[in-house]
């Protein structure tokens, strides 16, 4: 992993220190001087997957997608973009198997108390299995539940941990 750290403060966000990183042939910068965690470093696997980003080894600094965050990661398009909004245009989530399978239950039985059950009339509530329902429900994949932008699930291997990536918005 390459790492190089940009001091000059033309940036309007002044009190923050953007740095570039290179993992596999693709550039990304963060906030702060850290070395990115395995879990940001699984965005930018997937950015680069995406086809999306142009940021290979000649790209502009200015030109480069930002990435900040921890469990839920914002992504800015470029420097312009994060100087000028607060929110990145994208959000994604990265899991590891456990924490997906976790997540993904969670969300089944959230979806169940919000917007299922409620609508049930109390009479069919006792012949209503949420068990067979949740069965039946993650026959469309963890994505459907927790990718809310399109629905897909991205992997990436690193250092031998696999992560599962899933896009918010």
């Amino acid at each position: 992993m390459q790492t190089n750290t940009i001091e000059e403060k033309k940036f309007s966000r002044t009190s923050d220190k953007l740095v570039k990183h290179t993992y596999n042939n693709f550039n990304f910068l963060t906030v702060g001087d850290q070395e990115p965690e395995d879990k940001m470093k699984a965005v930018a696997v997937t950015l680069r997957d995406s086809g999306d980003f142009d940021s290979f080894q000649d790209s502009d600094f200015a030109d480069l997608p930002i990435i900040c965050g921890s469990s839920e990661f914002d992504v800015w398009q470029d420097v312009r973009a994060y100087e000028t909004t607060e929110h990145g245009y994208m959000t994604y989530a990265v899991m590891t198997d456990s924490e997906a399978e976790q997540a993904w239950d969670e969300s089944l039985d959230s979806y169940l108390d919000e917007c299922v059950l409620p609508d049930l009339p109390e009479t069919a509530r006792m012949y209503f299995d949420d068990d067979k329902w949740k069965r039946d429900a993650r026959m469309d994949g963890r994505g459907h539940s927790l990718n809310h932008y399109d629905g897909g699930e991205e992997e990436a291997n690193i250092n031998d941990v696999d992560y599962y990536i899933y896009r918010r918005n």
